[in-house]
């Protein structure tokens, strides 16, 4: 069963309200009553989370690109060099609201959290078997789960709804914001909850699988344990989970590029995805990709990938970063940068692009039906030699980083210094290169502590997160909405943004 093949039915749709906070579409004709009562109710209704799911994160300014790596600035990603379409927002420094972005928005990651929530309140009202109850639930939790640590790490005070809404009256529509400590406990909940039924999971990869769920909980306890001063216990269950997954070189494909294949979707270092189509395109992957205008005819779609509109340039510095990376030898480079002089300017000038999941190219302009990678093995690696370089048992640490540099540079013994400052920094390198358009680098960036090094704002020299922090002490969050903060007076906004 495939996200993308299910058409969810109203009977299955949990009900969803017209809630002014979270712009959901209730129907009074339905009741409570008139539902969850047949066990094919419960098999169309789980599917429907991940197809929320898919819908918020792959929106062209509300998705993982943007909330986990587009705020590091100028350091990765800046203007399109052609159009100048995109000013990066300077969302990675401005301290005003920028009240009408979409990307700040959160009204379809509730509408996936309101769909779990009703699975949980009625999977035992269906008539399924146990089984079939075990692996709703169980999916539910973990996506509860994901959402939630979402929400967690990038609004920090924001809503904690845990009932589905069945009616415009409910307090839920018009909730209070609960504190990130209570967020995150939710989410340890869930991930628990999830992990106690992992057996039902099954294998299918647009749905949650007993990896994601051990990823989500490593991913979630080195969270807690490096920006939240959670404690060795966190350690202990980030080390719990990862060995678990028996992680080793033979977790990853030996080729990195067949990650992104389009044509190889749900690969064996594939652990959840969201899934795409040619009918369900979609995703900020369209804006790595350059306008026909302004490539020669020859190069369209072969090797540069062609669109309406280019939104993100790598900057040239991470352009030079990438480029001595490939001097060394390390093979991923092709696959997160194509560059070259195929301007359709007179001066053919260099023109640079993502590779990476940009989709069918025999088309123009391209066609996005890749699917959206979340986990996959390499991430599990890169946390491993994290968890241990937090233990400081460097000499794991650098095991654990040539799993993922063996594959790059074809050296099983890339890295040996157990310098720990030299291990930090081979550590974040490791991210820039495996990760790029990914969504999983700015995270890695507050976890390590080197995100208060970076100047995300080449127009300020100097200025660095550390320094915006003095005029906003919650400048790595996202401010709330206006638009949300206008329907719901119980909302404030987050302390330090205007």
């Amino acid at each position: 069963m495939k996200t993308r093949n299910i058409i969810i039915p109203l009977l299955a749709a949990a009900l969803c309200v017209s809630c002014d906070l979270l712009n959901l579409q209730y129907d009074n004709a339905l009741s409570s009553s008139n539902m969850w009562k047949d066990p094919s109710d419960l098999e169309q209704s789980v599917p429907g989370i991940y197809q929320r799911m898919r819908n918020y994160f792959s929106a062209a300014e509300c998705n993982v690109f943007y909330f986990g790596e587009v705020r590091v600035g100028d350091t990765m990603w800046g203007p399109s060099l052609e159009s100048k379409v995109q000013d990066n927002f300077k969302i990675a420094c401005r301290h005003s609201l920028l009240s009408s972005s979409n990307t700040i928005g959160w009204s379809g990651l509730y509408s996936a959290i309101d769909q779990a929530n009703a699975v949980i309140e009625h999977a035992y009202d269906c008539n399924a078997k146990q089984d079939r109850v075990d692996w709703a639930l169980a999916q539910a939790y973990f996506a509860r789960a994901y959402c939630y640590f979402h929400v967690a790490r990038v609004w920090g005070w924001a809503p904690l709804n845990l009932v589905s809404i069945v009616s415009t009256s409910q307090p839920e529509c018009y909730p209070e914001q609960a504190s990130p400590d209570e967020i995150y406990a939710q989410v340890e909940k869930d991930i628990e909850a999830c992990l106690e039924l992992s057996s039902a999971l099954g294998n299918e990869k647009y749905f949650a699988t007993r990896p994601a769920a051990l990823l989500l909980k490593a991913d979630y306890a080195l969270w807690m344990y490096a920006t939240r001063d959670g404690g060795n216990a966190y350690l202990d269950m980030a080390e719990d989970a990862l060995s678990q997954m028996n992680l080793s070189s033979a977790s990853l494909l030996s080729n990195y590029a067949d990650v992104f294949d389009r044509t190889k979707k749900n690969n064996a270092e594939c652990i959840f995805t969201l899934a795409n189509n040619a009918s369900e395109t979609g995703g900020y992957q369209i804006y790595f990709c350059q306008p026909g205008d302004k490539i020669a005819k020859a190069y369209q779609n072969s090797p540069v990938p062609i669109s309406s509109t280019q939104w993100w340039s790598y900057p040239q510095s991470f352009v030079d970063f990438l480029k001595a990376q490939e001097a060394k030898g390390d093979r991923r480079v092709s696959t997160n940068l194509g560059y070259g002089p195929y301007s359709s300017a007179a001066d053919k000038h260099e023109i640079t692009w993502c590779n990476k999941l940009v989709g069918d190219r025999s088309k123009a302009p391209v066609v996005q039906d890749n699917d959206l990678i979340y986990y996959r093995y390499g991430y599990a690696v890169m946390l491993l030699a994290e968890l241990n370089y937090y233990k400081k048992d460097y000499a794991a640490c650098n095991k654990a980083l040539n799993i993922i540099a063996g594959r790059a540079y074809g050296v099983s013994d890339y890295y040996v210094d157990t310098t720990p400052s030299k291990l930090l920094d081979n550590l974040v390198n490791e991210y820039y290169c495996e990760f790029p358009a990914e969504g999983m680098i700015w995270w890695a960036l507050i976890r390590t502590g080197k995100i208060w090094d970076i100047e995300p704002n080449s127009e300020i020299p100097g200025e660095t997160f550390a320094k915006l922090r003095e005029k906003n002490p919650n400048i790595l969050l996202w401010p709330i909405s206006s638009s949300s903060l206008n329907k719901n007076s119980k909302l404030h906004q987050i302390e330090g943004w205007l």
